[in-house]
């Protein structure tokens, strides 16, 4: 087998020979730009989080059945802001974007950060497959309009309170 290196070589030359490029990435990449739900980065955002319901990181605090929607809503607006808002262009991601930035090339993700828009791809040329965490949508379903959610998270957080957001906030 090849080694690490004769397949890096190996890769840039099939990028460069390619008429046109598909990049599907995940969590895996965003975790590898150091955009991890555990560890420090997360100790560092939700301690008091921890402290009250015992979550260990922050893909499982997804699941948590919280008790109110009050408490459900401070969470996730610390989330959203932690991994949509407050987080800032990464070198991997810049990297990538230049290794294919003179190819015709689109993006297939079920990252939902916007960390490809952040680091300059195109938004024509990104499909999000599970959405984004700056919009939220009707919880009935009754209709299809996304909602550009960034002064509503500000709100929440600048409300939060032991780990809750004001009722009327809900």
């Amino acid at each position: 087998m090849e080694n690490y290196e004769e397949r890096l070589i190996a890769a840039k030359k099939a990028i460069e020979n390619a008429d046109s490029i598909l990049i599907g990435a995940g969590a895996g990449l965003s975790a590898a730009a150091g955009l991890t739900y555990s560890g420090k980065r997360f100790t560092d955002n939700f301690s008091d989080f921890i402290e009250k319901y015992g979550i260990e990181d922050m893909y499982s605090s997804t699941f948590y059945p919280f008790q109110t929607q009050e408490e459900l809503w401070a969470h996730w607006a610390r989330h959203i802001d932690v991994n949509r808002y407050s987080q800032t262009a990464t070198k991997l991601y810049m990297d990538l974007l230049r290794l294919v930035q003179k190819k015709e090339y689109f993006v297939i993700t079920t990252n939902v950060e916007s960390q490809f828009e952040k680091d300059g791809f195109p938004k024509d040329k990104i499909f999000e497959v599970q959405g984004n965490y700056a919009y939220l949508q009707c919880a009935k379903g009754c209709h299809n309009k996304l909602y550009y959610n960034e002064d509503l998270i500000k709100a929440m957080l600048a409300q939060t309170k032991d780990c809750k957001i004001p009722s009327y906030l809900v």
